[in-house]
């Protein structure tokens, strides 16, 4: 059976075949015969499953809402309500249990359709969340901290996705790991903006930091290699997602005290950004790494535009400040092209 590549693919493919075919490392019978192993597909079908799912599962929450509006449900909600949390809490992790081993049973079965098999584990994931929240409505945990509701059901994705092998519950781990940062952290900080010197900002670059080195140890493993991208991922996300608003906020200790300082103030969390982001493209490019090549460019552009916004919209004219960015991306083009060469 061929092997079945979108037009890139082909693309790179008939590319490589061509210069092995020049430099002598293959003859012309065999570079036909490898031309032969793959079909170029014209339309990308795994994307649009891959859309459609999402769609279907917003579509879904949004008929759910929209249901909680007819009164009728109204009616029988206000009558599940006086329901126990305790029952509900038990009925709603027993469905999650049915939709995680449904899930398995239909991934064994059904192994080539990857993207509703994972959909199927998004409504467990989903229902775990639930049944967290009727947990925290049982009388015996009325006082307890909000943290815990949220480190319930990340322990239980954590354990899923490595069991089940699934990615997107793994992903539902990390996000839970920082709502359980800002949560705690919060606590401990009794609400206030700096917990150990650090706002909420600073705080998620640690916990990028944190993410991107288990990505790295995740390399160690072979059973958790599956896992190594989407940690990289997640933490890159948080890192410069953290980075971009401390340029913004900086590390002020309430939104009072920053809204009385000038934002050329913070240059030096802009410097920051800066050559952290060229360091991440320098690396990306350097060790064939496109993920961290593309979070180094996206958030360089990022932070070139927010300081446009804050330090010159008013007095720069706008050609002048995209014609000063487009000259010096075309002499950093024309470098790496050189070195490239």
């Amino acid at each position: 059976m061929d092997m079945k590549v979108n037009k890139r693919q082909g693309q790179f493919l008939n590319d490589t075949i061509t210069q092995w075919q020049q430099q002598q490392l293959i003859d012309n019978q065999q570079a036909q015969k490898l031309r032969h192993s793959y079909d170029v597909i014209s339309f990308d079908w795994k994307l649009l499953a891959v859309y459609s799912f999402w769609v279907a599962i917003a579509c879904f929450i949004l008929s759910v809402i929209l249901l909680i509006a007819d009164d009728y449900l109204i009616a029988l909600i206000s009558r599940i309500i006086n329901t126990p949390a305790s029952v509900l809490a038990f009925i709603s992790a027993i469905i999650a249990a049915g939709l995680f081993y449904f899930g398995v049973k239909r991934r064994q079965r059904y192994p080539q359709k990857t993207v509703s098999n994972e959909a199927v584990f998004f409504f467990g994931v989903l229902i775990t969340a639930v049944t967290s929240v009727f947990l925290s409505h049982i009388t015996i945990a009325l006082h307890w901290r909000e943290s815990i509701f949220i480190l319930l059901p990340t322990i239980i994705y954590l354990i899923v996705g490595i069991q089940l092998r699934s990615v997107l519950v793994w992903l539902f781990a990390l996000i839970g790991i920082g709502l359980l940062v800002l949560t705690e952290t919060s606590y401990l900080a009794q609400n206030h903006y700096l917990f150990w010197g650090m706002n909420i900002p600073s705080r998620f670059t640690i916990v990028g930091m944190f993410i991107i080195s288990a990505s790295v140890a995740l390399k160690r493993h072979s059973r958790l290699l599956f896992l190594q991208e989407s940690t990289l991922f997640m933490g890159l996300l948080y890192f410069f997602n953290a980075l971009w608003m401390l340029t913004i906020f900086g590390n002020y200790d309430s939104l009072s005290a920053w809204s009385h300082i000038k934002q050329i103030e913070l240059w030096g969390w802009s410097v920051t950004m800066l050559l952290v982001t060229l360091s991440a493209i320098y690396y990306g490019i350097k060790n064939n790494n496109p993920l961290i090549r593309a979070f180094g460019i996206i958030f360089l552009l990022l932070c070139l535009y927010s300081r446009y916004f804050e330090y010159f919209w008013g007095t720069l004219h706008k050609a002048v400040f995209f014609a000063i960015l487009a000259l010096s991306f075309w002499i950093i083009g024309s470098r790496a092209e050189k070195f490239g060469n």
